[in-house]
């Protein structure tokens, strides 16, 4: 699963499992690029920003990540709670 989370710049191997949101493999890339964009729930956006990574069920993001997720399409990026 695809998957978007806050980390530090620059240790981007370790992220924040609270914030993994569910987002579509094809779209990562540019969901992450608006997210970090506009520094959404960023606190300091010099500081952190938001990744792309691949989990399996194994990883306590992946809990997360099946509860919130980023849509986007023609109405633009949504955020969703399931």
């Amino acid at each position: 699963m695809k998957i978007l989370a806050i980390a530090e710049k620059g240790r981007e191997f370790i992220y924040a499992p609270k914030t993994a949101h569910k987002v579509n493999a094809a779209k990562a890339e540019k969901v992450a690029a608006i997210l970090n964009e506009c520094g959404y729930m960023l606190t300091d956006a010099a500081r952190y920003t938001w990744h792309v990574y691949d989990v399996d069920r194994y990883d306590n993001a992946y809990v997360y990540a099946q509860y919130q997720k980023f849509t986007y399409g023609k109405t633009g990026l949504k955020r969703v709670f399931c």
